[in-house]
């Protein structure tokens, strides 16, 4: 038996809506309107486009079950690796590449030490002195 075959009959609807579900799939708290700045929609019709198995004769994507799950997959990769490329950039992680395994590796930021704040903020105002 072959695989069923589907057309997307509304190319915009179908990107809007995987990758919607793509970025719950990772966080209860994900935010429609902040997508975009994880992933546009041009950035998602160009993977229907490159996972699709072809076209029909009126120039819709064809996508099978593997395709959609390879959609899936590369999208909610893509959505969780510019999180965390997010917070490198903000600071709160750190990120170097490791040429062992030729891919970017993240870990927790190690709290800086505040010693010299606490010197500081013992030391007493000679001005109020009586």
């Amino acid at each position: 038996m072959d695989p069923k075959v589907y057309a997307v009959t509304d190319l915009n609807g179908y990107v809007s809506d995987m990758r919607l579900v793509a970025a719950q799939s990772l966080s209860e708290n994900c935010e429609q309107d902040n997508l975009d700045h994880y992933i546009s929609l041009d950035q998602m019709i160009g993977i229907v486009k490159q996972k699709s198995v072809g076209l029909d004769d009126q120039n819709r994507y064809l996508l099978n079950e593997d395709a959609n799950e390879k959609i899936f997959e590369e999208v909610a990769i893509w959505i969780h690796n510019a999180g965390l490329a997010k917070l490198a950039a903000m600071d709160l992680i750190e990120c170097a590449w490791d040429d062992e395994i030729n891919d970017m590796v993240f870990w927790a930021k190690t709290p800086e030490k505040k010693s010299n704040v606490r010197k500081n903020s013992k030391r007493k105002d000679k001005g109020n002195q009586g």
